[in-house]
C-alpha cells in the first residue's frame, strides 16, 4: 500500500477513476500540499509539471493506501508521458481547513525531461473547462492499451485516439 500526491489533470475525479479502473468511493483523499515546489503547464501543451520553486507549494491531493494494482495502472498512464515517481514529504490539511501541520510520505509524479518549457501557473479548473471532456474519452481508450505496454509506441498511439476523438467532438 502507497500514498501518491497528485497536484494536476489527475486530480480531476473522472479521470482518476478511469486511470484506476474503480470508483473513488471507498478511497481516502485529502488535501495537502508539496512545499517549495509549484505547477505549471507546459508550453503549448494541456498538462501541467511540477517543479522546484523555493518559497512555494503545490496544492494537490493525497491518496492514501492504493494497492500496488492501482499504481500500475497509473504508472501506465503517467509512465507513457515520461513521469516517474519520487518520494517526498507532503503536509496534509488540518481539519480546521486553515492550516497545513500533518507530515505525511508520498510519492508524486515527477516528470523526466529537465529541459521541458512551462508557461504559466497550472489551473485544474481551466483544464477541467478546456480539455477535461476530450481528456477523459482518449484515457477510457488509452487504458485498454496496458495490455500492449512494450509492443507499441504508447505516445504515438494516445495522439493517433487524441486526434480521432477531437474530431468528433
Amino acid at each position: 500500500m502507497s500514498n501518491i500526491f497528485l497536484y494536476g489533470t489527475l486530480c480531476d475525479k473522472e479521470l482518476l477513476e478511469v486511470c484506476l479502473g474503480r470508483s473513488l468511493d471507498n478511497i481516502n483523499i485529502f488535501t495537502a500540499k508539496l512545499e517549495n515546489h509549484s505547477v505549471y503547464w507546459v508550453k503549448n501543451r494541456n498538462f501541467p509539471v511540477i517543479k522546484f520553486n523555493h518559497g512555494s507549494y503545490a496544492l494537490g491531493r493525497i491518496i492514501f493506501d492504493l494497492k500496488d494494482s492501482d499504481l500500475e495502472r497509473l504508472d501506465f498512464y503517467e509512465g507513457s508521458f515520461n513521469y516517474e515517481l519520487r518520494k517526498v514529504t507532503i503536509k496534509l490539511e488540518n481539519r480546521d481547513k486553515t492550516s497545513f501541520f500533518d507530515e505525511e510520505e508520498a510519492y508524486v509524479y515527477f516528470n523526466c525531461d529537465d529541459k521541458i518549457e512551462v508557461s504559466k501557473n497550472w489551473s485544474l479548473d481551466e483544464w477541467q473547462t478546456r480539455y477535461g471532456l476530450i481528456s477523459r474519452l482518449v484515457a477510457k481508450e488509452y487504458m485498454t492499451l496496458k495490455c500492449k505496454l512494450g509492443e507499441i509506441d504508447l505516445l504515438s498511439e494516445y495522439k493517433k485516439i487524441y486526434d480521432r476523438l477531437s474530431a468528433k467532438l
